[in-house]
């Protein structure tokens, strides 16, 4: 999910749409490729206003909600299972090695086939507690989300994110957000529903080292967000981020009594069956091995 690379996930059936409605995905796409790609700062906000007007029109078609998009390459379309609506997001790269972000909630407007695309008003992440604040009014912390997971409690339906923010040269962040609707139908981020530690949580972030990589991804088979533990090499370094890297263990979020919960320290592997040649040595990598200590 990095540079701009986007990752597709439709929860709804897509159909493809025929007729002088159809969307023009070849120009979204176009558009989209000049923001990720384009040499100079100036013109890729230029055509990243181009994008949002472009999308605002395309997205109002009665076919928008439905239209499969197999041609976009460089946004990131997710949609949950139970088909509540559509998000397009997407990076804006500068040459000092920093990202500004755009993300529009596609929705349908009172169960008819109209749409509503409504754009997110970012929040500057530095100068709050980003897990602990929750956010109203389209506001959200910015990040490129490339994973959705949906979880449906008596009361709510969360929609969980994990997004990636290319944060400058020294650091990248990766976060679990949370978004939800009110009773109004309002969207909102955050919720505390993170149990970190004894701690109840909005969301989870974590910073690390920008030439490292962490992941962050949905264990479907055992219901849980796998993540790499991020450590400094050493104890001196704690806290500063830009030397933080995943260090061959791994953590997890387990979805329990409606809730996320940590675990430190969990079998990446769990729930996946092995036969003994997966541990069978390779005998003619051993003999090629040259010795590193021989006493005479």
């Amino acid at each position: 999910m990095l540079n701009g690379t986007a990752q597709t996930q439709v929860g709804l059936k897509t159909v493809e749409v025929q007729g002088e409605k159809q969307i023009d995905e070849k120009a979204i796409e176009a558009l989209a490729f000049q923001v990720l790609n384009a040499e100079k700062d100036e013109e890729r906000l230029v055509a990243n206003e181009e994008l949002k007007a472009m999308l605002k029109n395309e997205l109002s078609k009665e076919s928008a909600f439905r239209f499969p998009f197999s041609g976009i390459q460089s946004i990131s379309i997710l949609t949950p299972l139970d088909s509540a609506f559509r998000i397009f997001n997407w990076n804006i790269p500068f040459n000092d090695g920093t990202y500004d972000y755009e993300c529009g909630i596609l929705k349908q407007v009172d169960n008819t086939t109209a749409t509503s695309l409504e754009f997110l008003s970012p929040i500057n992440a530095d100068s709050v507690d980003a897990q602990k604040i929750t956010t109203a009014h389209k506001q959200w912390l910015p990040g490129l989300f490339y994973e959705l997971i949906e979880k449906e409690t008596k009361l709510q339906t969360y929609y969980t994110l994990l997004a990636w923010e290319g944060n400058d040269r020294l650091t990248t962040k990766k976060r679990i957000e949370l978004l939800w609707f009110d009773q109004e139908g309002a969207i909102r981020f955050g919720a505390p529903i993170f149990e970190v530690e004894n701690q109840k949580l909005n969301r989870v972030q974590y910073e690390f080292s920008a030439q490292n990589i962490m992941e962050l991804t949905f264990d479907e088979k055992n219901n849980r967000i796998l993540l790499d533990h991020l450590s400094p090499p050493n104890s001196s370094l704690k806290g500063i981020y830009e030397y933080y890297g995943a260090d061959l263990s791994y953590d997890a979020y387990y979805w329990e009594k409606n809730k996320w919960v940590y675990q430190a320290d969990v079998d990446a592997d769990e729930g996946i069956k092995k036969s003994k040649k997966d541990f069978k040595l390779d005998e003619e990598i051993i003999l090629e091995q040259e010795d590193i200590y021989s006493p005479k």
